[in-house]
Protein backbone atom coordinates (compact mmCIF):
# COMPACT_ATOMS: atom_id res chain seq x y z
CA UNK A 1 0.00 0.00 0.00
CA UNK A 2 3.08 2.35 0.96
CA UNK A 3 4.50 1.00 -2.67
CA UNK A 4 1.65 2.32 -4.59
CA UNK A 5 1.00 5.70 -2.84
CA UNK A 6 5.03 6.66 -3.58
CA UNK A 7 4.83 5.00 -6.80
CA UNK A 8 2.05 7.59 -7.53
CA UNK A 9 3.38 10.49 -5.96
CA UNK A 10 6.41 9.51 -8.14
CA UNK A 11 4.24 8.92 -11.40
CA UNK A 12 1.84 12.51 -11.07
CA UNK A 13 4.89 14.53 -9.96
CA UNK A 14 6.51 15.07 -13.38
CA UNK A 15 2.85 15.68 -14.74
CA UNK A 16 2.04 18.23 -12.07
CA UNK A 17 5.68 20.05 -12.84
CA UNK A 18 4.55 20.05 -16.60
CA UNK A 19 1.50 21.27 -15.76
CA UNK A 20 2.55 24.21 -13.76
CA UNK A 21 5.55 24.69 -16.18
CA UNK A 22 2.76 25.24 -19.17
CA UNK A 23 0.19 27.20 -16.89
CA UNK A 24 3.62 29.53 -15.64
CA UNK A 25 4.40 29.93 -19.52
CA UNK A 26 0.90 30.55 -20.35
CA UNK A 27 1.01 33.20 -17.62
CA UNK A 28 3.89 34.88 -18.61
CA UNK A 29 3.07 35.44 -21.99
CA UNK A 30 -0.31 36.59 -20.96
CA UNK A 31 1.21 39.43 -18.67
CA UNK A 32 3.44 40.21 -21.38
CA UNK A 33 0.81 40.79 -23.98
CA UNK A 34 -1.23 42.65 -21.46
CA UNK A 35 1.90 44.68 -20.49
CA UNK A 36 2.00 45.16 -24.17
CA UNK A 37 -1.58 46.04 -24.54
CA UNK A 38 -1.83 48.13 -22.02
CA UNK A 39 1.01 50.24 -23.22
CA UNK A 40 0.28 50.29 -26.58
CA UNK A 41 -3.04 51.99 -25.45
CA UNK A 42 -1.43 54.89 -23.34
CA UNK A 43 1.68 55.49 -25.81
CA UNK A 44 -1.00 56.04 -28.49
CA UNK A 45 -3.20 58.21 -27.56
CA UNK A 46 -0.31 60.33 -26.05
CA UNK A 47 1.63 60.06 -29.72
CA UNK A 48 -1.57 60.66 -31.61
CA UNK A 49 -1.95 63.72 -29.76
CA UNK A 50 1.35 64.72 -30.48
CA UNK A 51 1.71 64.07 -34.07
CA UNK A 52 -1.35 65.89 -35.18
CA UNK A 53 -0.26 68.94 -32.82
CA UNK A 54 2.91 69.03 -34.77
CA UNK A 55 1.18 67.61 -38.00
CA UNK A 56 3.63 64.88 -38.12
CA UNK A 57 1.44 62.55 -40.60
CA UNK A 58 3.36 59.06 -41.86
CA UNK A 59 2.13 59.87 -45.22
CA UNK A 60 -0.88 62.56 -46.67
CA UNK A 61 -3.71 60.98 -48.36
CA UNK A 62 -5.30 63.20 -51.47
CA UNK A 63 -8.62 61.47 -51.82
CA UNK A 64 -9.53 64.00 -55.14
CA UNK A 65 -7.23 62.42 -57.11
CA UNK A 66 -6.17 59.31 -55.23
CA UNK A 67 -3.01 59.74 -53.99
CA UNK A 68 -0.48 58.22 -51.49
CA UNK A 69 2.32 60.97 -50.51
CA UNK A 70 5.19 60.15 -47.87
CA UNK A 71 4.94 62.69 -45.18
CA UNK A 72 3.32 65.96 -44.89
CA UNK A 73 2.13 67.16 -48.62
CA UNK A 74 0.55 69.90 -49.54
CA UNK A 75 -1.83 69.58 -52.05
CA UNK A 76 -2.03 71.65 -55.21
CA UNK A 77 -5.24 73.76 -55.59
CA UNK A 78 -6.68 71.81 -58.49
CA UNK A 79 -6.55 67.96 -56.22
CA UNK A 80 -8.34 69.39 -53.27
CA UNK A 81 -7.65 69.29 -49.68
CA UNK A 82 -5.58 66.79 -48.31
CA UNK A 83 -6.34 64.49 -45.46
CA UNK A 84 -3.25 64.00 -42.62
CA UNK A 85 -5.81 61.85 -40.39
CA UNK A 86 -4.65 58.66 -41.74
CA UNK A 87 -0.88 59.63 -41.55
CA UNK A 88 -1.68 60.44 -37.83
CA UNK A 89 -2.94 56.97 -36.98
CA UNK A 90 -0.53 54.74 -38.54
CA UNK A 91 2.08 56.60 -37.32
CA UNK A 92 0.70 56.20 -33.87
CA UNK A 93 0.30 52.89 -34.36
CA UNK A 94 3.94 52.13 -35.35
CA UNK A 95 5.46 54.17 -32.57
CA UNK A 96 3.37 52.87 -29.92
CA UNK A 97 3.97 49.57 -30.89
CA UNK A 98 7.34 50.05 -30.69
CA UNK A 99 6.79 51.25 -27.28
CA UNK A 100 4.72 48.50 -26.40
CA UNK A 101 7.25 45.85 -27.10
CA UNK A 102 10.09 47.77 -25.35
CA UNK A 103 7.93 48.08 -22.46
CA UNK A 104 7.98 43.61 -22.55
CA UNK A 105 11.50 44.27 -22.10
CA UNK A 106 11.73 45.97 -18.69
CA UNK A 107 10.20 45.60 -14.82
CA UNK A 108 6.69 46.24 -14.58
CA UNK A 109 7.37 48.04 -11.48
CA UNK A 110 10.11 50.46 -13.70
CA UNK A 111 7.24 50.44 -16.30
CA UNK A 112 5.01 51.63 -14.16
CA UNK A 113 6.91 54.49 -12.62
CA UNK A 114 7.65 55.93 -16.14
CA UNK A 115 4.08 54.99 -17.33
CA UNK A 116 3.30 58.04 -14.71
CA UNK A 117 6.23 60.20 -15.83
CA UNK A 118 5.13 60.51 -19.44
CA UNK A 119 1.18 60.83 -17.85
CA UNK A 120 1.99 63.22 -15.86
CA UNK A 121 4.03 64.97 -18.46
CA UNK A 122 1.59 64.47 -20.99
CA UNK A 123 -1.02 66.40 -19.23
CA UNK A 124 0.88 69.23 -17.24
CA UNK A 125 2.93 70.74 -20.65
CA UNK A 126 -0.22 71.86 -22.63
CA UNK A 127 -1.73 72.99 -18.63
CA UNK A 128 1.34 74.59 -18.48
CA UNK A 129 1.20 76.22 -21.98
CA UNK A 130 -2.69 77.12 -21.62
CA UNK A 131 -1.23 79.08 -17.76
CA UNK A 132 1.47 81.16 -20.08
CA UNK A 133 -0.73 82.23 -22.59
CA UNK A 134 -2.88 83.62 -19.68
CA UNK A 135 -0.05 85.15 -18.16
CA UNK A 136 1.01 86.51 -21.59
CA UNK A 137 -1.92 88.17 -21.93
CA UNK A 138 -2.48 89.48 -18.38
CA UNK A 139 1.18 90.88 -18.15
CA UNK A 140 2.15 94.31 -18.00
CA UNK A 141 5.35 92.95 -19.02
CA UNK A 142 6.47 91.35 -23.02
CA UNK A 143 5.90 87.68 -21.88
CA UNK A 144 5.41 86.76 -25.16
CA UNK A 145 8.65 84.13 -24.45
CA UNK A 146 6.71 82.14 -22.18
CA UNK A 147 4.34 80.83 -25.06
CA UNK A 148 7.80 78.87 -26.14
CA UNK A 149 6.88 75.21 -26.42
CA UNK A 150 10.86 74.30 -24.50
CA UNK A 151 9.73 77.27 -22.24
CA UNK A 152 6.66 75.74 -20.79
CA UNK A 153 8.33 72.11 -20.91
CA UNK A 154 10.88 73.14 -18.13
CA UNK A 155 8.35 73.60 -15.52
CA UNK A 156 6.30 70.51 -16.59
CA UNK A 157 9.12 68.53 -17.16
CA UNK A 158 10.31 69.11 -13.41
CA UNK A 159 6.83 68.50 -12.02
CA UNK A 160 6.53 65.27 -13.82
CA UNK A 161 9.76 64.22 -12.39
CA UNK A 162 8.73 65.21 -8.88
CA UNK A 163 5.34 63.43 -9.22
CA UNK A 164 7.01 60.22 -10.71
CA UNK A 165 9.51 60.31 -7.67
CA UNK A 166 7.17 60.77 -4.93
CA UNK A 167 4.54 58.25 -6.11
CA UNK A 168 4.26 54.94 -4.07
CA UNK A 169 4.93 51.86 -5.91
CA UNK A 170 1.37 50.53 -5.31
CA UNK A 171 -0.18 54.14 -6.14
CA UNK A 172 1.87 53.48 -9.36
CA UNK A 173 0.56 50.34 -10.14
CA UNK A 174 -3.18 50.93 -9.26
CA UNK A 175 -2.75 53.99 -11.54
CA UNK A 176 -1.24 51.76 -14.04
CA UNK A 177 -4.50 50.81 -16.19
CA UNK A 178 -6.35 53.57 -15.24
CA UNK A 179 -4.15 55.48 -17.09
CA UNK A 180 -6.15 53.67 -20.38
CA UNK A 181 -9.17 55.71 -19.59
CA UNK A 182 -7.92 58.96 -18.40
CA UNK A 183 -5.42 59.79 -21.52
CA UNK A 184 -7.61 59.47 -24.07
CA UNK A 185 -10.21 61.53 -22.17
CA UNK A 186 -7.32 64.21 -21.82
CA UNK A 187 -6.25 63.77 -25.83
CA UNK A 188 -9.71 64.44 -26.57
CA UNK A 189 -9.97 67.45 -24.51
CA UNK A 190 -6.64 68.56 -26.13
CA UNK A 191 -7.95 67.70 -29.73
CA UNK A 192 -10.91 69.58 -28.74
CA UNK A 193 -9.22 72.73 -27.83
CA UNK A 194 -7.51 72.85 -31.34
CA UNK A 195 -10.11 72.20 -33.39
CA UNK A 196 -12.39 74.93 -31.66
CA UNK A 197 -12.05 77.31 -34.26
CA UNK A 198 -13.25 75.32 -36.63
CA UNK A 199 -16.39 74.51 -34.43
CA UNK A 200 -16.86 78.60 -33.63
CA UNK A 201 -16.65 80.34 -37.05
Amino acid sequence: MTQALDMDARVSQPGSARAAAASAARSATTSRFGTFAITFGIAFVILYTLFERWNWPFFTYHPAVGRLDFWVNQARPEDGPPMFWYGWVVLSAMAAAVVGFLATLVSLAWLQRVTVFCCVLAALWPACAALAVVVDERASFNAEFLRSVWVVGIPALVGALAVSYLVSARWAERLWTSWLLIMPIGGLAILGYSLMTYFTR
